[in-house]
Parts: structure tokens; C-alpha cells; sequence
């Protein structure tokens, strides 16, 4: 004999079981993939997945996605992270797509943290099986010709997650109805428009999750990277080798497979690159490919050598480049951007790219990169400012020494700030270090993807202090930054972020009973078995507020949530059960904060009126046949007679 708490663990394993079955064969059904999955009628499958000859394009149609490689020392193995960037009705459709691989289990037009948990666990193994797209070959620059040292995804090391899939402070978001679903389990339509992320990355506690046969002379001669780009729209790819010296990009072609349509790849710019702090060199390639463009295919080459070239002339400097005397402003000790990598290029000119090489008259100042090209200058916590000055290095180590800038880098101001009682707003208050005479800046409020309105432009003023109201309306509770943005006569223009320690306060939610037409809380049911309760929950944050109803020592939380306005259908068995009266229950409106807002209302059940009864007659007097007649009726009688009496008299 089964016990209850077992038939329901059991139960809810079957469940389980049934419902990622069925998402391994219906999700190859929806991609047109071979699968190795057995399922007749009932008859277990495996969860072994073969997504063989697919690409991530051919999950996820993106508005934009970022590709990483690095390869690491050994020339064998790498980590691979990739971040997809799924945008307003982009959104919506992934959504959508995603909930019709559950066709019969839960494809429901809701898209649900079931199957936001079912596609984390079985994505890794299809995954694996896809086609990297790279390839890496040493030896004489190649077009594909030959045998192809390609990229093979590792499994184990694969971590695949999402950002938003389900976003829970969604105004449609509800407990999930799909029988089965777990505790806490949310959804919401897939209508939602709310921007989302796929990121792909090496899982905990692994090394690598890519792999290829390893190059015989580790990168020391002449190689070349592939990649098939087909079907790439709007992304970038950035590939970090490890430091080799004199480790350069010789050359780089597209070439494509000529369809009678005309169309070409001739519209895919060169890679850009940048030498890394560190010596390693890194390629960053951006690539627009029309995906309606079914018969071009693309395929780029990148051709590296560590052979110098017979003349290395020595990277100079362009008129972007800041000017000798030029401040560079920071918000203080740590990492400060000092320039992006879009505009940081374009400081000096050689064949073979450059590096920036910057000396300071304080220690502990340094100047680096990473991989996009973004310049940044550390600070230490024991001085305020430095001057540095800067030089241009090519990756053969030629440099000019007479064409140095200087420039002087220091704390513009100092920070702190607080949060209005309200808390939709605050105040920071920026004091000028005397760096400068005068300069402008402007703040946000930032809360990972949330940002509050730019504010009005201030002026600061050498030493002298400035205060800034910002706004976090739409924040949820919990901790944000400040972005401030400065510039000034003289110095390049600051972004920086300001971590003060804010935290926006949690917003209990309100929660209302709505009465009846006669004014009453409860619309109880004939019998009186049953009552109704209606209302209006909401919270200023707008955070997923969860609803509990307690009568009788008992909960309830099977509400109908539509917007801010819900009910509840009541049964008062338990009352009955326990000898109970029914007066009044509890409400609870929970937060995602953990704020609770409680109130108790009246449910009294109305009085039930007894009928109206009809007089009984009177019992007839055995010794009289006549009937009992009413004092009235007789004083009535005695009055008449009365009345006959003395009319004869007279």
C-alpha cells in the first residue's frame, strides 16, 4: 500500500518524466532534426538529443548576438560564450516558439519557468551536437580546401541560460494552470514583448567547452581561422589568442558560393584588432548578413603569421588623438573608461596595430584594454592623480620614442547620496576635487536593465559641492548605481559608474475588497455553502504579488487573477467540519520583496428569516355550540344592545 505522500512524489515524478519526454521528441519535431529519442504509445524515451548539422541561428532568431572565443595556452581548447540579444516582437516569437516544442503538455499561449528549467537541462546536449561554424588550421593560408580542423562544442562544459525568458514583474503573470506544474511555478503570455537574453558559456567548475586537434607548432607559424558566417545577422565575433609574440593578422578574405541570384558577401568589412595589455591579440569581426538571402552562403578566412615583416615601421599618432596637457578624468579608485574602443582606434595608424604604453609619475597607475578595445585607467586607493605619459607600440615592439603625449589623470569629484522617503527618487551630492575649473554632468539611476530619466545638466564648479535629484519610478527593491557623465574645456568627456551604497525601499502592495451591490464583502451562495470574494490588488514596484485566503485554520490560494483585479470562491466545509462560525477571513498579499500587506474582512453569512404563521383557530366549548367570540366583537354587541335598550325605553 502506497502512502499519500508517496503516490503524490511518485505522481509528480510521472509528470515530470512525461512532460520532458515529450519536449525531446516534440522539440525535434519542431526543428525538422533526426532525433534517437524511442517513444511509442507510452513507452519511455531517452533523453539523448541530436541537433547534428544545426547552428545557434536555427534555435534563436535574434535582433543581435555577441560571440566569444578564447583559445586557451594549450592550442587545443577553448571557452566559447555567446549572448543573444532578443528584442520587443522578436521576443514575443522566440516565446512563442519555445512554448509550441511542449505542443500537448503545456502549450498553453503561456510561457512558463517549467519549461524555462526544461530547456536549460536539455539545451547542453543538443548543443553539443551543433556546428561550432569555426575551424583552425596550421600551415599555408587555405580557402576550406582539404581536410578541416573544425571546433566541436564539449557538453560537459557547456552552460546555457536565459535572461527574461519569463519576466515575472510582467502584468500577465500568473500561478501556472498546466496540470503537474511545480511549486511556485509562474508564466506568462508569449505575447510578452519584454526583451530577452540567451547566453551560452562554460558551465561551473569546467575548463573548456569547445575542443579541436590540437596545432602542431601551437600557433608559432603560420595558421588559419574559419568560420562559415552564413545566415549571421547583425552579430560580432571576438577571438582573444593567447600571447605569442609578433602574433599578427596578415590577411583576410570572404568568398562565398556564387548562386545565380548575384548576391555576394562583398558588404563584410575587415576584422578590426587590438593588442591586449597582456601581449595576447585580439580579432573582432562584425558581420550584417541579409537572412532572406536563402542561396548565398559566406564563408570567412583570417590569415596569422608570427613572421616580421621585412619593413616594420612604428605606429604614429593621428590628430584624434587627445593633445599633450589633455586631463583625463576619474570618479575615483578603481577601473575608470578612459575612451571606448570605437573611438580609441582611431589614436594612431600602423600596419599591424598598436598598443598604448602609458609611464606614471605615481605608482600603481596603469592603463588597459579588453577585447572590444576599450581603454581604462586603474587608480589606486593611495593617490588621487598622475601624470602619464603615453606611447604607441606595434605587437614587433617598434615604437616611436620621441612621440609621447602626456596626460593628467585625477579624481574629478567625490560622491555620496541618499534615497527619498518616497522612494522614487534621491539626491547625490558631487564635490568638485579642484581637478578642474569647471565642468558639466549628468546622472541616471541604474538597475540592470532598468534605467530612471537623465537629469538636467549641472554645473561643478572647482571645490565647490552641486546637488542632483534623480528618479528610480519602475525600480523594483533593492540595490542600483548612478551613471554620471562630465565633461569639460580640456579633458575627454567621463563615464563613469558610481556605486554609493542605494538601496530603493520595498512598496507594500495595496490590496482592497471590493463590497457587493448590497454593500457586503461576501456573494454567498444559496445554500450557504459557498461564498465569493472580489477585489483589487496592485504594487507600486511592480513586482508579482502572490494572494492567500485564510478561513478556519485553513488556506486558499486558487484566486482569478485578471490585471489587478481578482476573486475567489470560498467553500466553508472546513468551518462546518470543526463546528466553526463563519465571520470573518484573513487576506494576505505577498510581494516578490517578501512585503506583506494583511487585512481581515467581514463574511458573516446573512440571517435566514423564519416564514410568517398563520393563527390557529381557536377550540370550540364542549358545552357551547356557539363560537368564541373576541372582546372586541363582544363589547361591539354589548354596545348595540345597549343602544336597542334605550331607544325602546323612550
Amino acid at each position: 500500500m502506497t502512502s499519500p505522500s508517496m503516490s503524490g512524489l511518485l505522481t509528480h515524478v510521472l509528470v515530470l518524466m512525461l512532460t520532458l519526454n515529450a519536449w525531446t521528441a516534440l522539440a525535434h519535431e519542431e526543428l525538422n532534426m533526426d532525433q534517437n529519442v524511442a517513444m511509442v504509445e507510452g513507452r519511455q524515451a531517452t533523453m539523448d538529443v541530436d541537433c547534428t548539422g544545426y547552428s545557434f541561428e536555427d534555435l534563436f532568431e535574434y535582433d543581435f548576438a555577441l560571440f566569444g572565443l578564447t583559445v586557451l595556452d594549450d592550442w587545443a581548447t577553448g571557452e566559447m560564450f555567446a549572448t543573444a540579444w532578443v528584442n520587443e516582437s522578436n521576443a514575443a516569437i522566440v516565446r512563442d516558439n519555445l512554448d509550441g516544442l511542449f505542443e500537448g503538455i503545456s502549450d498553453n499561449g503561456y510561457i512558463s519557468t517549467d519549461e524555462r528549467d526544461a530547456i536549460r537541462s536539455i539545451g547542453p546536449s543538443c548543443i553539443a551536437d551543433m556546428d561550432t561554424r569555426l575551424a583552425m588550421d596550421e600551415g599555408a593560408p587555405h580557402d576550406g580546401e582539404g581536410g578541416i580542423n573544425r571546433f566541436q562544442f564539449v557538453e560537459e562544459g557547456i552552460g546555457l541560460d536565459e535572461v527574461n525568458l519569463v519576466p515575472l514583474d510582467h502584468e500577465g503573470v500568473r500561478t501556472c494552470q498546466t496540470f503537474g506544474s511545480t511549486s511556485g511555478c509562474k508564466e506568462v503570455p508569449t505575447t510578452a514583448t519584454d526583451n530577452l537574453e540567451i547566453t551560452l558559456d562554460v558551465a561551473d567548475g569546467e575548463t573548456n567547452n569547445v575542443r579541436w586537434d590540437q596545432l602542431p607548432n601551437s600557433g608559432a607559424s603560420n595558421f588559419t581561422l574559419s568560420m562559415n558566417i552564413t545566415n549571421m545577422s547583425n552579430a560580432a565575433l571576438v577571438v582573444t589568442f593567447p600571447a605569442l609574440s609578433g602574433l599578427r593578422l596578415v590577411d583576410f578574405r570572404i568568398l562565398d558560393n556564387a548562386p545565380t541570384t548575384g548576391d555576394n558577401c562583398d558588404h563584410i568589412d575587415d576584422p578590426s584588432f587590438t593588442y591586449l595589455a597582456d601581449g595576447r591579440l585580439t580579432i573582432t569581426q562584425l558581420v550584417n548578413f541579409d537572412r532572406t538571402l536563402w542561396d548565398l552562403e559566406c564563408h570567412m578566412f583570417m590569415d596569422f603569421t608570427t613572421q616580421a615583416p621585412l619593413n616594420n615601421a612604428a605606429p604614429g599618432w593621428t590628430e584624434a588623438a587627445p593633445e599633450n596637457g589633455t586631463v583625463i578624468g576619474t570618479a575615483g579608485a578603481g577601473t575608470t573608461l578612459i575612451s571606448a574602443g570605437t573611438t580609441a582606434s582611431t589614436w594612431g595608424e600602423d600596419e599591424d596595430g598598436w598598443q598604448l604604453m602609458c609611464e606614471f609619475d605615481q605608482p600603481d597607475w596603469t592603463v588597459t584594454s579588453n577585447v572590444l578595445g576599450d581603454l581604462f585607467v586603474n587608480q589606486p586607493t593611495t593617490s588621487s592623480g598622475a601624470n602619464g605619459t603615453c606611447q604607441l607600440v606595434d605587437p614587433l615592439g617598434a615604437v616611436n620614442e620621441n612621440d609621447t603625449r602626456t596626460w593628467t589623470f585625477g579624481t574629478l569629484f567625490t560622491a555620496t547620496g541618499n534615497v527619498a522617503d518616497d522612494g522614487m527618487g534621491g539626491t547625490v551630492e558631487l564635490t568638485g576635487t579642484g581637478l578642474l575649473d569647471a565642468a558639466t554632468v549628468q546622472l541616471q539611476a541604474v538597475q540592470g536593465q532598468r534605467t530612471g530619466a537623465l537629469t538636467e545638466t549641472a554645473s561643478l564648479n572647482g571645490g565647490e559641492a552641486v546637488n542632483i535629484t534623480f528618479a528610480i519610478s519602475g525600480f523594483q527593491p533593492g540595490v542600483f548605481t548612478i551613471s554620471v557623465r562630465a565633461q569639460a574645456t580640456g579633458m575627454l568627456p567621463l563615464s563613469a559608474s558610481l556605486d554609493l551604497g542605494l538601496v530603493k525601499p520595498n512598496s507594500l502592495p495595496v490590496l482592497v475588497v471590493q463590497p457587493n451591490f448590497y454593500g457586503e464583502n461576501a456573494t454567498w451562495s444559496d445554500n450557504l455553502q459557498r461564498f465569493t470574494l472580489s477585489g483589487t490588488v496592485s504594487d507600486a514596484d511592480l513586482e508579482p504579488v502572490s494572494l492567500r485566503l485564510s478561513l478556519c485554520g485553513a488556506d486558499y490560494t486558487d484566486f482569478t487573477v485578471d490585471g489587478i483585479n481578482w476573486a475567489i470562491d470560498v467553500s466553508t466545509a472546513i468551518c462546518v467540519a470543526n463546528a466553526l462560525e463563519v465571520t470573518q477571513v484573513t487576506l494576505t498579499a505577498t510581494d516578490d520583496s517578501g512585503g506583506v500587506t494583511a487585512l481581515t474582512a467581514s463574511v458573516n453569512a446573512p440571517e435566514v428569516e423564519e416564514p410568517a404563521g398563520v393563527p390557529e383557530p381557536a377550540p370550540a366549548d364542549e358545552e357551547d355550540s356557539l363560537p368564541f367570540l373576541s372582546i372586541h366583537l363582544v363589547l361591539a354587541c354589548l354596545g348595540a344592545a345597549l343602544m336597542l335598550r334605550r331607544t325602546g325605553e323612550e
